[in-house]
């Protein structure tokens, strides 16, 4: 990594220059981060990604010109000094800690910021958003440091000694060796540590690459008697675009009607008994996760036909699953609301100025000073709570799906959003006061547009998808289930809850693979994932309760794929559950609690 020191004929040493030292560093760094994303991707406790070869030879690019950068500061400061001059070993020492220190900082950033496991501490008042992003900083500098400092004395210590053992030639040798394994596991390491399901076969017909693609949008609790009117106002251009160009409907949900049964359902096809997943805890009260899921989704079956997908914040993900493309696990938001609502203050539009913009109202952030039953805590409280907590969680996962989805231009996109749900549980009673008699004028003007503005945004949120991952696009828009007035159900712990569940949700299917057919009914959540395959050409597994909605895809398009089917899946990418918790686990129970879902 350091290199040899020249020897001339009368046996002195002639260190290499200063420049020659900085390349060979700054490359040898780059190759073996290059190395380690060929094989193992990024992944962490929250959101992996794969790479293919021809993804990762830029960034390894990338790396080499941080590393460098990072270097030239190195090497100019160590010119400065009195004796470093000519010390190309101390250089070289050096650079290694500063570059070890960057790669150490750069992966606790993306795993600890903010730091897992103290979100419990901010609610409960001990640390603010600022305090535990400034701890996690702090972190996160002196674990880079140090782990630097070891990283540069051990490399320190190999370097002597092979320098003691090898002759020059031996030297370049090693290095070169070195290199060239790195390389090649930078080229080949994705095919390599592929999963087992990636060996299925394409059927004949499809070329690798050439997949009809879908992009399944999940919109939790859209509601059609919200939704229907704003597209007919205008007020929803890109869903109304899309239902006049296809097939629209309710799509009718399982019971119980609860999240994380029925986002599972949707993307596997079946019934709670085969998939795992039966609620929003399991018997130990551990929030559910994807280690208890028992079925392959259709996004691990694409996978395993080589093809690549994108998979953003879809319920039950958590922790991540290697996939072909990128997954980014539905936990992602818990570490990086904080950093989100810091960087909106520092560019001069804080979040309490954008939520704001939903409603007529004025948010007082220090709400939490009154009495819990005064009405001004309790308003101000769903501003701060589901408001906020759907408003950021969306916009970081929809960053996310605009910026790696179309850096992998995948077969298969599933992108999840939670907000729609979010505001009407708590703001339905300002959308619709009818139902619970007399709600004062003034509130219904302060908060009365939030959900009808939030579905605005939602729209906002589909266009820039959309957009950002190109032509040719088959979209299936979902939700797990409608929502109505609770005013015939309220919950006297939880007065503010005003909005609840309904078993009709929505289902709008539209591109060049569907009918232009308008309204049709018979839907079911466990016909999402049979449907998406079968569009795309893959067969769809027998095993699946759900059915093929073939009365909305074209002739022409099942002229071309026609519907064919295997006995399963499971044999090839079957997985056993088992249960894992985390330190968000109580924070994520709080959260349920406030929302009605768990006791």
């Amino acid at each position: 990594m350091t290199g040899r020191s020249q020897v001339g004929p009368n046996g002195a040493g002639r260190p290499p220059g200063a420049i020659a030292a900085l390349l060979r560093t700054a490359v040898a760094f780059a190759l073996l981060v290059g190395a380690y994303l060929g094989v193992a991707g990024v992944a962490t406790s929250n959101f992996a990604i794969s790479m293919s070869p021809s993804q990762l030879f830029p960034v390894a690019g990338l790396a080499f010109l941080v590393y460098l950068g990072a270097g030239a500061l190195v090497a100019g400061a160590n010119a400065l000094g009195r004796k470093a001059r000519s010390d190309t070993a101390r250089l070289e020492r050096r650079l290694v800690h500063v570059m070890a220190a960057v790669t150490l900082w750069a992966v606790l950033a993306v795993m600890f910021l903010p730091l897992k496991g103290t979100e419990a501490s901010v609610q409960a008042g001990k640390l603010t958003t600022l305090q535990l992003n400034a701890l996690a900083a702090a972190a996160i500098v002196v674990a880079g440091l140090v782990g630097g400092w070891i990283v540069a004395v051990v490399v320190g210590r190999v370097v002597a000694l092979l320098r003691r053992r090898l002759t020059p030639g031996g030297t370049r040798a090693l290095g070169a060796a070195g290199a060239a394994v790195c390389v090649v596991l930078l080229a080949v390491g994705p095919a390599l540590t592929a999963r087992d399901l990636s060996r299925l076969p394409l059927p004949e017909d499809l070329t690798p690459g050439k997949l009809p693609r879908v992009v399944l949008v999940a919109v939790d609790g859209c509601e059609w008697s919200v939704l229907g009117p704003l597209m007919e106002s205008g007020e929803l251009p890109t869903f109304k675009r899309l239902a006049d160009g296809g097939s629209f409907g309710p799509l009718r949900t399982i019971e119980p009607i609860l999240s994380p049964i029925i986002w599972t359902s949707m993307a596997t096809g079946k019934l709670p008994d085969k998939h795992g997943i039966h609620g929003f805890v399991n018997e130990q009260n551990v929030p559910v996760n994807s280690r208890m899921r028992l079925a392959s989704p259709v996004w691990d079956i694409v996978s395993g036909h080589g093809e690549e997908v994108c998979v953003v914040g879809w319920y039950v993900t958590w922790p991540a699953d290697r996939v072909n493309g990128v997954l980014v696990s539905d936990r992602l938001h818990s570490l990086l609301r904080g950093p989100l609502q810091m960087y909106q203050s520092l560019t001069g539009r804080p979040t309490n100025e954008r939520l704001e913009a939903f409603g007529e109202f004025v948010f007082d952030p220090g709400y939490k000073r009154y009495p819990k039953e005064e009405e001004r805590f309790q308003l101000n409280r769903i501003v701060d709570e589901p408001l906020r907590w759907g408003y950021l969680r969306d916009r970081i996962y929809g960053k996310a799906a605009t910026s790696l989805g179309p850096y992998y231009e995948p077969a298969f996109t599933a992108v999840y959003y939670r907000g729609v749900d979010f505001v009407q549980h708590f703001f339905w009673k300002f959308h619709d006061p009818n139902p619970f008699g007399e709600v004062e004028e003034q509130r219904i003007r302060e908060y009365g547009d939030v959900i009808r503005s939030y579905y605005r945004y939602q729209d906002a949120l589909l266009a820039q998808l959309l957009d950002s991952l190109g032509e040719d696009l088959n979209v299936v828009i979902v939700s797990d289930h409608g929502f109505t007035s609770r005013h015939e159900h309220p919950d006297p712990g939880r007065p503010q809850l005003t909005g609840e569940h309904r078993i009709d949700g929505v289902i709008i299917a539209s591109g060049p693979a569907f009918r232009e057919a308008g309204y049709f009914e018979g839907a079911t959540v466990l016909d999402i994932a049979p449907t998406a395959l079968a569009v795309m050409g893959l067969p769809v597994p027998e095993d699946m309760d759900g059915r093929v909605l073939e009365e909305t895809i074209s002739d022409e398009h099942l002229e071309q794929h026609p519907v064919t089917t295997i006995p399963s899946y499971e044999p090839a990418i079957g997985r056993e559950g088992a249960e894992v918790g985390s330190t968000m686990d109580e924070s994520i129970r709080e959260q349920l609690r406030s929302l009605g879902y768990i006791e």
